[in-house]
C-alpha cells in the first residue's frame, strides 16, 4: 500500500486554469444538485489563528476527502504564509487513504477557479479591466487565473499597506506576457493603484481578497455593470462589500447554508435591515446545472459571494491527483 504525496510544485505542474475551472464546475454542480455531502466546516480558534476542518463527499464523481486549513494572520512576520493546510483523499469504496496534497496551493487555485467560473457565468463578456483588492496569495492567484481565462487589458492592484500592491505589480509586470489566455491575447498593463477609486474607475471585473473587517471601497466608485468576486470575508463580523452594493446587485453564492453561517458581507446588511435573506438569487451550481440564468438579469451589478467549501477542495484535489499520476508527478510513499 502507498499514498501519493503532491507538493505545491507537483500541483502547479499538473493543474492549469481550464482544468481548475472545470473542477469547480463539478464541485458547484454537485453541491447545488444535492449530490454532495458537505457539512458546515468545523472551526477551532487557538492562540495564533483559526483552524478549519472541511470534509466532503461528491456522490456523482465519487470524490471523498477532507481539508485541514489554518489561517494564522501573523505568519508573514515569521516567514510563513498566513494560510496553510493539507488535503487528504480517501477511496470512496474502502476508506483507504489515497493521496496527501499541499492544501495551501490547492486553496489558492480552487478559490481563484471558483471566482473564474463565476466570472465566466456572471460578468459581461467584454469586461477587460480587473481591479484586485489585496496583494497576498489570493490576490496573485486570482490575477493569474482570470488572466489565463479571458483577455485583460489592464490589471490594477490596491492594498494596505500600499507597498504590497507595488511589489506584486512590479513582479507581475516582469512576466506580464504570461498573463494571457492559452489561445493568446494582448499583454495586460499591471499597476498598483493609490486608492480604491483609482482602482475601480472603468473596471468591470473586481476581486476583493483582503483580511479587512470593513468595506474596502465606497459604493459610488463601483462601475455600473461591474462583477465582483468577494472571497476575503469568512466570518460573520467581517465584510469587504458595502451593504448598498449588496442591495443593488444580483447576488450569487457558493453555498447558501454556509453563507448564512459565515459571510458577514451578507449577514451584516441583513442585520442592518438593508436587505432580507432573499437577497441571494442563486447558488453558482444552479447556474451550472441550468436551474438559474447567468448574467446580471437586469441588476446593476453582479456579486459572487464565496466563503469556500470542501466540495471545491475534493474536486480540485481529484483533478490534481489524476493529472499528476498521468504526468508521473508526486511521490508514492509506503503507508
Amino acid at each position: 500500500m502507498s499514498i501519493r504525496v503532491l507538493s505545491r510544485s507537483d500541483i502547479e505542474g499538473a493543474v492549469d486554469a481550464a482544468a481548475a475551472v472545470d473542477a469547480m464546475r463539478v464541485a458547484f454542480g454537485e453541491l447545488s444538485a444535492g449530490r454532495a455531502v458537505v457539512p458546515v466546516r468545523g472551526q477551532i480558534e487557538s492562540a495564533h489563528g483559526i483552524t478549519l476542518i472541511m470534509p466532503a463527499f461528491l456522490g456523482a464523481s465519487g470524490g471523498l476527502g477532507a481539508k485541514i486549513v489554518s489561517v494564522f494572520p501573523d505568519n508573514p512576520s515569521l516567514g510563513e504564509p498566513p494560510i496553510q493546510g493539507a488535503v487528504i483523499l480517501l477511496d470512496a469504496e474502502t476508506g483507504r487513504a489515497r493521496a496527501l496534497l499541499d492544501g495551501t496551493s490547492l486553496t489558492e487555485i480552487r478559490t481563484a477557479a471558483g471566482s473564474g467560473l463565476a466570472t465566466e457565468l456572471l460578468a459581461d463578456p467584454g469586461a477587460d479591466v480587473l481591479a484586485v483588492f489585496g496583494a497576498g496569495a489570493q490576490g496573485r492567484a486570482h490575477i493569474e487565473l482570470l488572466a489565463a481565462t479571458r483577455p485583460l487589458r489592464e490589471i490594477r492592484i490596491v492594498s494596505v499597506p500600499p507597498e504590497g500592491a507595488e511589489e506584486l505589480a512590479a513582479a507581475l509586470t516582469k512576466r506580464a506576457h504570461t498573463l494571457v489566455p492559452a489561445d493568446g491575447g494582448p499583454t495586460p498593463r499591471v499597476r498598483a493603484a493609490a486608492t480604491p477609486a483609482e482602482a475601480l474607475e472603468g473596471a468591470k471585473l473586481v476581486v476583493t481578497a483582503t483580511t479587512s473587517e470593513t468595506p474596502v471601497f465606497s459604493p459610488e466608485h463601483l462601475e455600473p455593470g461591474a462583477h465582483v468576486n468577494a472571497i476575503g470575508a469568512f466570518q460573520p463580523h467581517t465584510r469587504e462589500i458595502p451593504g448598498e452594493i449588496v442591495a443593488r446587485a444580483r447576488v450569487v453564492v457558493d453555498q447558501a447554508e454556509a453563507i448564512w453561517e459565515e459571510a458577514g458581507d451578507l449577514i451584516i446588511p441583513v442585520e442592518e435591515g438593508l436587505v432580507g435573506r432573499d437577497v441571494i438569487h442563486a447558488e453558482l451550481g444552479e447556474i451550472v446545472n441550468g436551474d438559474a440564468a447567468g448574467g446580471r438579469a437586469g441588476f446593476e451589478f453582479t456579486l459572487f459571494e464565496s466563503v469556500g467549501n470542501a466540495a471545491q477542495d475534493v474536486a480540485i484535489a481529484e483533478t490534481a491527483l489524476a493529472r499528476a499520476q498521468a504526468l508521473g508527478l508526486g511521490t508514492a510513499v509506503p503507508f
